[in-house]
């Protein structure tokens, strides 16, 4: 018998595949697509069989065997193995990286079981947080932890879940509990991801002539096999029944189709939805537990599902015939996962769909600058709906001045008397209110007026944010805290003053000045337990909650009838940031968080609150004229060589000291110089990050500029054997970058 060979990809970042033999006793259990356990180095590492071939591409005497077969059948298909191939490809990471990357970990576990490990604290209420005070500074992760329980009393955890908020490792968590300081319980899981969702009644709707068109647009483009549909829809303008509706179609002709969100928080309105038309709806996204996930998986990958939804890794779905994609909010930055393998999900649905032969369909009443131009120069088809449904009209806009609102009542305020006026007026007549602000905590900055010293992250180098409920300063990239301090440890005469407003002050604010009308508020910290996005929304929805405050979580495609008035409290927070998406980003966010109101009979209307009320993005977004602000911003684009107009490579170098990191990055610059003119590309840089020094390593990078999609991938191939971590530093290699800092 000739002797077999494997290629096996593993998730590190080395070369896309490795030569092992495949013994005589695995031969009938090993298929392309199974997980296999093999050696490596003194390790066994457990990886993914890409292709099986009687020739390998080293000398045969020098490849090891396979240790054992891990699952009984494939994981992954051909086309996913392609897919995930294209993916290792462009974004300039290995191959198997991208295949752990496409399995949750529930199915790569193969977790079936219904109880989970839940954390508990051993003291309760005022005695934790004492508890939590008078741990010594050595033990700051500890206290860190308590901190984290204390502000999530009556919710679970997973000691996963709270590693991450208390920005600790598991280790810390387990000598934790190995203190006496907190305990695990398990706990059953009966609760149904989709079943548990109450249906929305699909109501009696009649299309509009555009919806109708845009229907007929997609049908064609399904027939022909693959293409893209940008549904350019102002918000209320009936989207999602178009995407119902196509849906629908394709199911009736027994294939799936995938329709990807950006937030969790839309995940259950959606589902809601959905659920009222189709009777099979499966949904994949990180809330879920490692068995529900697996269930979920498993349930789509044997066709029992029409429609899968998910936010950006439900791209990965195992449908077997794909008939459409839908990624709903295009635009939004969320669909770019920040961490390796770093895909952009609506481009990599974009593939996925041209390879299988199916639709996309990209909605957005604020489409990205790259997707509009796309359809202008008629890679997509683009379909407008440029009016809300029944009649509804788009709410006007009125901008605040907060310098003169300042100036005029010689006090800094975060809700300008305008504001405060029009939502007493709304709430007496019975509607609801949406806050928008897109900063987390009480004040943004601890400061000292006297010597001007500001409260930083002693590893970061960014200022501290306050959390009064915490009562600690945040870095809310490490998770340092320190206790907010008295007086100014630099002169050690000031009194630290507190600046600046996050969700948490407006929470405090608000509650102050309407007393009578409960509230919510809704960020990062508020929804952490596994089921509070759904629970907070579902009390809005019901009136129980007459103000809601949010980040930009409330800002995309929630409807609520009853909301009569939007005020955005400061239109600014992302405008100067050193990124050349700052415009296009700040014009998206309050267009689309003015979009949730008037979408019921009564109508609505909008207060942006701003110290640049004549900033072409704010002015373009109070009239709502997404076109005319394109073009003067597609203009400022191609004249510097941006997107869409030339391709990105950001490499960002992270090293233990400056000097290494700027060595490391010069070297990288050179590297790559000598490909620059015949590839027709530019190298900015070496330069320190905007966020120069994070989790205490400094941070440099280059930022290459091609004019060519094949410029940009000839320097991710020079540098994609250097990416990942190295001796002293790490090389991140970015392609298509969505932030800039």
């Amino acid at each position: 018998m000739s002797t077999l060979f494997a290629k096996v990809a593993l998730n590190i970042p080395a070369r896309d595949t490795f030569d092992y033999a495949v013994p005589d006793n695995l031969r009938q259990r090993l298929r392309t697509g199974v997980r296999v356990r093999v050696p490596f180095g003194s390790r066994r590492l457990v990886g993914y069989c890409v292709g099986l071939t009687p020739t390998p591409s080293i000398a045969p005497e020098r490849i090891k065997p396979i240790i054992e077969v891990v699952d009984r059948e494939p994981l992954l298909d051909e086309r996913m193995l392609e897919l995930c191939r294209w993916i290792a490809d462009y974004y300039g990471c290995s191959w198997g990286e991208v295949l752990e990357a496409a399995l949750p970990a529930g199915v790569r576990h193969g977790i079936t079981s219904k109880t989970i490990r839940v954390v508990e604290p051993v003291l309760r209420g005022a005695e934790l947080r004492a508890e939590a005070a008078t741990l010594p500074a050595r033990q700051r992760k500890r206290a860190a932890i308590l901190e984290t329980l204390a502000a999530c009393e009556g919710g679970e955890l997973t000691p996963r879940q709270l590693a991450q908020l208390a920005g600790c490792s598991l280790s810390t968590v387990e000598a934790a509990r190995r203190a006496g300081l907190i305990r695990y319980r398990h706990k059953l899981v009966t609760e149904h991801p989709v079943e548990d969702v109450e249906p929305e009644a699909p109501p009696s709707i009649r299309l509009t002539i555009e919806q109708e068109h845009a229907l007929e647009v997609i049908r064609r483009t399904r027939e022909r096999g693959f293409g893209v549909v940008l549904l350019h829809g102002v918000t209320g303008s009936g989207k999602t029944e178009v995407y119902l509706r196509a849906i629908a179609e394709v199911a009736a002709e027994g294939k799936q189709a995938i329709v990807l969100v950006p937030e969790i928080s839309l995940t259950p309105q959606t589902i809601r939805r959905f659920r009222g038309r189709f009777s099979r709806v499966a949904v994949l996204h990180s809330h879920l537990t490692p068995g529900q996930r697996y269930d979920q998986w498993q349930a789509i990958k044997r066709g029992h599902a029409d429609v899968v939804i998910g936010p950006r890794s439900a791209v990965f779905a195992p449908v077997q015939k794909l008939g459409l994609v839908v990624v709903d909010e295009e635009h939004e930055n969320t669909f770019k996962q920040e961490n390796v393998p770093r895909y952009h999900a609506r481009d990599v649905a974009i593939v996925r769909a041209r390879m299988e032969g199916a639709a996309v369909v990209l909605g957005s009443a604020t489409p990205s600058l790259e997707s509009f131009h796309n359809a202008r120069r008629g890679k997509y088809l683009r379909v407008v709906l440029p009016r809300r449904v029944q009649g509804l009209s788009l709410p006007p806009v009125e901008i605040v001045d907060m310098t003169a609102e300042m100036s005029e009542t010689r006090r800094l305020c975060f809700i300008s008397r305008r504001l405060e006026a029009l939502m007493r007026q709304a709430l007496e007549a019975d509607g609801q209110v949406m806050l928008f602000l897109n900063r987390l905590g009480f004040s943004t900055l601890v400061f000292c007026p006297r010597c001007h010293h500001v409260l930083r992250c002693p590893r970061c180098e960014v200022p501290l944010v306050y959390h009064r409920r915490r009562n600690a300063a945040v870095c809310h990239y490490c998770g340092e805290r320190q206790p907010p301090h008295g007086i100014c440890p630099a002169c050690k005469m000031g009194a630290m003053r507190l600046f600046g407003a996050g969700t948490e002050r407006i929470e405090d604010e608000v509650a102050r000045k309407f007393p009578a009308y409960p509230l919510a508020r809704m960020d990062s910290e508020t929804t952490r337990r596994r089921s509070a996005h759904q629970e907070l929304l579902d009390r809005f929805r019901r009136g129980d909650a007459r103000i809601l405050i949010g980040t930009q979580m409330i800002a995309k495609g929630l409807d609520f009838p009853q909301v009569t008035l939007v005020g955005v409290v400061s239109a600014d927070t992302a405008l100067y940031l050193p990124d050349f998406r700052a415009a296009e980003r700040t014009f998206q966010l309050i267009e689309q968080v003015a979009g949730r109101a008037g979408r019921g009979m009564r109508g609505g209307r909008v207060v942006v609150q701003t110290v640049n009320p004549h900033h072409l993005s704010i002015l373009k977004a109070a009239s709502h004229d997404y076109e005319g602000f394109a073009e003067v911003e597609l203009d400022h684009r191609r004249s510097l060589g941006y997107p869409p107009f030339g391709f990105l490579v950001r490499v960002v170098v992270v090293a233990r000291n400056v000097a290494t990191a700027r060595r490391r990055c010069d070297r990288l610059a050179e590297k790559v110089a000598a490909l620059s003119e015949a590839r027709d590309f530019q190298i900015l840089g070496p330069a320190e990050c905007p966020l120069g020094t994070l989790r205490g390593k400094s941070r440099w990078q280059l930022l290459i500029k091609a004019r060519s999609r094949a410029g940009a991938r000839a320097a991710v191939r020079v540098l994609k054997p250097v990416a990942g971590s190295s001796g002293k530093s790490q090389v991140i290699l970015d392609v298509d970058p969505v932030s800039m800092m």
